[in-house]
């Protein structure tokens, strides 16, 4: 799921409370924020959630509404016993994530018009439009959509056009479910997501 950062501003406004107070509380410490380029105070909400909790001061509704929304992930894989496999293991292990999947480039190319996933699983090699042009297509989209590529045809090659075309990491089958996982989960810590 994809978490929310926010402006002094905004967490004032959501405390009914003035914005300077707010930026006093980061200056002194109290409460954990980073600076943009531009200087401006930024807040996570698991910070700013902590920091509530800790002062027993009440989390106004607004701050879990605003918190996060659902977290997608699409898997394009052409492999009809893989692609169920996969889906398997991520509906039984990661509840929480919706699962979408492709079994071609073209599908993909729809469902990331449509469900705009977080994650991309993307098969390098595709029936009809090949990987390579499916993740320029992604990440055409959205640059910020994490594609893992997966192949069973593992080259260097492969895996320098893969990277260049905008692939975020490359795995050759068969590979451990669990170690997507951990990838999507510690990409995900870097982008806000939540990955339960």
């Amino acid at each position: 799921m994809r978490q929310k950062i926010f402006s002094t501003f905004e967490v004032a406004k959501m405390l009914e409370l003035s914005p300077g107070t707010v930026a006093n509380w980061v200056d002194a410490g109290r409460l954990k924020a980073f600076n943009t380029l531009g200087g401006h105070r930024r807040i996570k909400a698991e910070d700013l959630e902590s920091f509530l909790e800790e002062n027993k001061i009440p989390a106004p509704k607004e701050l879990s509404d605003r918190m996060t929304s659902p977290k997608k992930v699409l898997i394009v894989e052409d492999d009809e016993k893989f692609l169920k496999l996969m889906e398997r293991f991520f509906k039984t292990f990661r509840k929480k994530w919706e699962v979408f999947s492709a079994a071609d480039g073209f599908q993909a190319g729809s469902l990331v018009g449509s469900e705009k996933p977080d994650v991309v699983i993307l098969d390098i090699m595709l029936p009809d439009i090949n990987g390579f042009k499916v993740c320029e297509i992604i990440k055409a989209s959205n640059k910020k959509t994490l594609v893992i590529a997966v192949t069973g045809y593992d080259s260097e090659d492969i895996k320098s056009k893969i990277l260049a075309a905008g692939a975020d990491a490359y795995y050759v089958k068969p590979f451990k479910f669990q170690e997507l996982v951990e990838r999507i989960e510690t990409w995900g810590g870097q982008h806000g997501l939540e990955t339960e």
